[in-house]
């Protein structure tokens, strides 16, 4: 008899622990991507009586419950809603990872699904508390250059780039109908060459300077030549900044590789390669009138198309993705190069699904700087809650860059994954299963009652 009373308390005790569970749920509805929790309940045996029947040789048992009790609680990973905010440094993974904050006092490592972001006064990507949110550095295309998480840092104020790389991007095209010019070719002649494009360059302090590219057709079938000039200084007779290419071309209006102009040049990746005019056809000047500098001619490069073949193209073959193409069209040139002068932050914004924090100047560059990293668990319940939307964990997850499974979602938080519905349907049962232990407690003090009553 006294067993059904420790059995009923048992019961009281695990229905408010589901009723605390279930509160804490309902409380953090609007919190930013909360995961609800669900109690894992057991039952508890006192003992176990087992006997055979000789005759029928079968196996019988009788069994006396302890109760119940709440084993541990389940963290529930589904993905909340995701809800539009509008602002650049909102984040959201679409995914099961999670971001990865660093405490700057202790320097500890922790996980959230919390995306609220913001850019502190020193450059840093920081949630509400201060902690800094981590990723890995990437170059102006976009490609990471280290293996080390850092504090996502976005520059208030870059300091001026020289230019050393000019890129021509699609589409651009050199009109197979040109005629080949009659006379020599002379920058100060029209005559000379069928098209020509500018772009700005700077040095080493920022000072922008005019570039020419002149195309001119060849009398050799699919041939141009290209010639790049800037007057550096007016002061001085000529062009301090000068190189001239040929470059051919195949029926199919592809630029050739070849391995005397047209080089090639490994990327980190190993499988694609980029292709550029052979630098030591260029002069560039020692210093400039306003005391900068450029990059030497052997760090200059004229990328001019690309391919994702693993080895190197057999030279006379076309280049697969080429930047520059000869079809009977008109011309049509587009060109980029890397040099900036100095510039203020206009803005910061995050690229969806690859997750590259790029950094918007006043200068008109758009500078991509980290791309966010994602930590995955393969067993979520090993993340331990500390509070303030973060967790810590024992074991060392995977990490990961945005792409694929994982996708960073820009101006965008993710809700809690509590159901409200669910929750008062759970809230009503604890309800329930408590009221039932209590009226057992009851039952058993009126039996209990009556018994006692027997002797008088």
């Amino acid at each position: 008899m006294m067993r059904s009373f420790f059995n009923a308390v048992t019961g009281l005790n695990a229905y408010r622990t589901w009723m605390d569970i279930t509160s804490d749920n309902l409380a953090n509805v609007n919190t930013i991507g909360f995961k609800g929790s669900r109690p894992i309940f057991q039952d508890v045996a006192s003992s176990v009586i087992v006997g055979l029947n000789t005759v029928t040789n079968t196996m019988k048992s009788t069994t006396y419950g302890a109760g119940i009790l709440v084993d541990s609680t389940q963290k529930l990973w589904t993905i909340g809603n995701f809800k539009q905010t509008g602002v650049n440094t909102d984040l959201a993974i679409q995914g099961r990872g999670l971001f990865i904050i660093k405490d700057p006092v202790s320097n500890a490592f922790y996980y959230t699904r919390d995306g609220q972001f913001r850019l502190s006064r020193d450059g840093y990507m920081v949630n509400s508390a201060g902690f800094k949110l981590q990723g890995f550095k990437v170059d102006e295309k976009g490609k990471i250059v280290g293996t080390g998480l850092e504090d996502i840092h976005v520059v208030h104020q870059p300091p001026p780039k020289a230019t050393s790389t000019i890129n021509f991007l699609q589409p651009s095209n050199l009109n197979a109908d040109a005629g080949v010019p009659a006379v020599a070719f002379d920058p100060t002649n029209p005559a000379s060459y069928n098209y020509k494009y500018t772009v700005n360059i700077y040095d080493s302090l920022g000072t922008p300077y005019q570039a020419d590219l002149f195309f001119r057709k060849t009398a050799t079938p699919n041939t141009w030549e290209i010639h790049l000039r800037s007057d550096i200084d007016p002061a001085t007779a000529g062009y301090e900044l000068s190189g001239d290419w040929t470059v051919s071309f195949d029926p199919s209006g592809k630029l050739i590789y070849n391995n005397a102009t047209v080089l090639r040049e490994p990327s980190p990746d190993g499988k694609s390669y980029l292709y550029y005019l052979n630098p030591a056809a260029l002069t560039v000047p020692t210093t400039t009138p306003s005391g900068g500098t450029f990059p030497t001619n052997t760090d200059w490069r004229v990328y001019v198309g690309e391919t994702l073949q693993t080895g190197a193209p057999t030279p006379g073959n076309p280049i697969s993705n080429s930047y520059i193409n000869q079809y009977s069209a008109d011309f049509v040139i587009t060109a980029d190069q890397n040099g900036y002068a100095k510039g203020d932050l206009v803005d910061v914004y995050v690229l969806s699904e690859d997750g590259v924090v790029v950094g918007v100047y006043s200068n008109g560059k758009s500078l991509p700087l980290y791309r966010v990293a994602i930590a995955v668990f393969s067993d979520p319940e090993e993340l331990i809650k500390k509070g303030a939307n973060l967790y810590a964990s024992i074991s060392t997850p995977t990490i990961m860059v945005p792409g694929g499974a994982e996708k960073v979602r820009s101006g965008m938080l993710e809700m809690s994954n509590v159901d409200i519905a669910s929750e008062f349907i759970n809230l009503i049962s604890a309800q329930r299963a408590y009221q039932a232990n209590a009226r057992t407690i009851t039952a058993t003090n009126t039996v209990l009652e009556d018994t006692i009553n027997l002797v008088r």
